[in-house]
């Protein structure tokens, strides 16, 4: 549970939304998204995010931080992006912090209180299954969670056990942190038949799970890391340029989360 301290000798700090990326599945995209949201949310936002990467013990988004920072040293136009981000923004790159999800939220609690920083959000990027000790635990510590889904079947079912067990879970324990968990569709291809789309959303409008409007198709753009040939899209270090989000959907995810979040 979130905890409070009060201090007549210093003014309290604005408490954080505490945000995962979920799912029992792996390979739905949860660490690709904890990427693009952390981005567009702090570079292009305003938002002060902190991201806590809990896919142990490969932690591939501080990984990835790690390769942009070692690729930045030998490519003088990401330098020169990177000067002229700051230049015109004034922001910093948001801190990645490691921890196993038995403990994410202490990892992020000693940060946050250490820090001289009001964060407004910190994104959790969890493992793809729940047998991980401290996952589920994680999970409805939260105060959302945001669970990718995709056309396969295999996933469709995982996805719904995943979600139905966290709601039945809120429903028995109304004192839990977690005040909702929604789904959203990923990796949409418009080539495949809509007939399961369509079938699955229905049977979540009669089981009555929440399901963002916003679907974000299949594109290669998703998969692409700072440093590759074309527009900067996933970066832990520069925004989406804006000619690589034009067809993503990705800025209509994001609207759709604040207004969720109520951060807007």
């Amino acid at each position: 549970m979130k905890q409070v301290i009060h201090s007549k000798f210093k003014p309290m700090k604005r408490e954080p939304l505490f945000v995962a990326l979920s799912n029992q599945k792996g390979g739905v995209g949860k660490s690709t998204f904890t990427v693009l949201l952390a981005s567009y949310f702090h570079y292009l936002n305003g938002y002060n995010v902190l991201v806590v990467d809990c896919d142990y013990p490969q932690h591939s988004i501080s990984a990835m931080r790690d390769w942009e920072v070692g690729n930045i040293e030998k490519n003088v136009h990401l330098q020169n992006l990177l000067v002229e981000q700051f230049g015109t923004s004034g922001r910093k790159a948001y801190s990645i912090l490691n921890s196993t999800p038995e403990e994410a939220r202490e990892t992020a609690g000693l940060f946050l209180e250490k820090s001289e920083l009001d964060y407004d959000l910190v994104l959790f990027d969890l493992p793809g299954t729940v047998n991980v000790p401290g996952v589920f635990q994680s999970v409805i510590n939260m105060d959302y969670v945001f669970t990718p889904i995709t056309q396969e079947r295999m996933v469709m079912r995982s996805s719904m056990s995943f979600v139905l067990a966290i709601r039945e879970y809120m429903h028995r324990h109304a004192d839990v942190p977690l005040r909702g968990i929604h789904m959203f569709w990923n990796r949409m291809d418009k080539r495949v038949s809509k007939g399961l789309y369509n079938g699955y959303t229905e049977i979540f409008r009669s089981l009555k799970l929440p399901v963002l409007e916003t679907v974000i198709p299949s594109a290669e753009r998703y998969n692409k890391d700072s440093g590759m040939k074309g527009p900067l899209f996933r970066s832990t270090l520069f925004p989406p340029s804006s000619s690589a989000l034009k067809g993503s959907n990705l800025d209509l995810l994001v609207s759709e989360m604040e207004t969720i979040l109520k951060l807007k």
